[in-house]
């Protein structure tokens, strides 16, 4: 799908919902409104929202370079390493290291507790349960986020990665063209384009519009539900 062609899927969804709207307004060839460039807006917000609870394989995907020279660093005494993160990593699809017996699907950000777990030989992540850690490292004069993992057994000649899938950070609608491609999977466009709709009805302060579109894709992908529960328990 491209830019042009979600943003007439959200001013369809927008004149759908006039029923809700005393107004009875209608969005499509509202130029004075600027619609267009309050869905450019919306769009990373309703991304960010569908890609917590929807399959990472939904939200397009991209293969972590892991064979330029320096981007895999392997202590192989240690069975631990680490792999060079690019700066547009937002969520971890799979990482397997050829000898685990399965995939991370899930990777921890880096803490006191997290630290003091992995730093054990005799707690950290093995080959039946690897563990994937973010953290910082320095690299030469900079600072860089690294996927460390764990672990290995100690001594391997080598450290060969199998898998290395994430899903990259969304870029912002604006600027781009209108046949700019949106990387999704086809099952996330219509929820994703509700809550667009949703978010610029907020814009326009008509409440109950917003949320009856909301609540739309909701039903289309009840997962949402229980994070926006999730948000507004953390609000109160």
């Amino acid at each position: 799908m491209t830019k042009a062609e979600f943003i007439y899927r959200v001013m369809l969804i927008m004149n759908e919902a006039t029923m809700y709207d005393t107004q009875g307004n209608s969005y499509i060839g509202a130029d004075t409104a600027q619609i267009d460039r309050h869905i450019e807006g919306s769009y990373v917000d309703s991304w960010r929202r569908c890609a917590k609870v929807m399959p990472r394989s939904w939200l397009g995907n991209k293969i972590l370079d892991t064979t330029t020279t320096g981007n895999h660093v392997k202590n192989l005494v240690d069975g631990t390493g680490y792999v060079v993160i690019p700066d547009d990593f937002y969520l971890l699809s799979k990482f397997k290291m050829a000898g685990w017996q399965k995939p991370v699907l899930e990777v921890s950000l880096d803490n006191e507790r997290v630290a003091s777990i992995q730093s054990n030989e005799f707690t950290r992540g093995s080959s039946i349960r690897p563990v994937c850690v973010i953290d910082n490292k320095v690299i030469g004069t900079d600072i860089k986020p690294v996927l460390s993992y764990y672990s290995l057994p100690k001594g391997l000649l080598t450290h060969t990665v199998e898998e290395a899938i994430y899903v990259p950070a969304v870029e912002s609608l604006k600027d781009k063209a209108d046949d700019y491609v949106l990387t999704i999977d086809s099952r996330i466009v219509e929820p994703l384009a509700y809550l667009a709709a949703s978010t610029v009805f907020t814009i326009f302060e008509k409440y109950e519009v917003s949320k009856a579109l909301d609540a739309r894709a909701e039903a289309m992908f009840p997962g949402l539900v229980s994070i926006k529960g999730t948000n507004q328990t953390n609000k109160q």
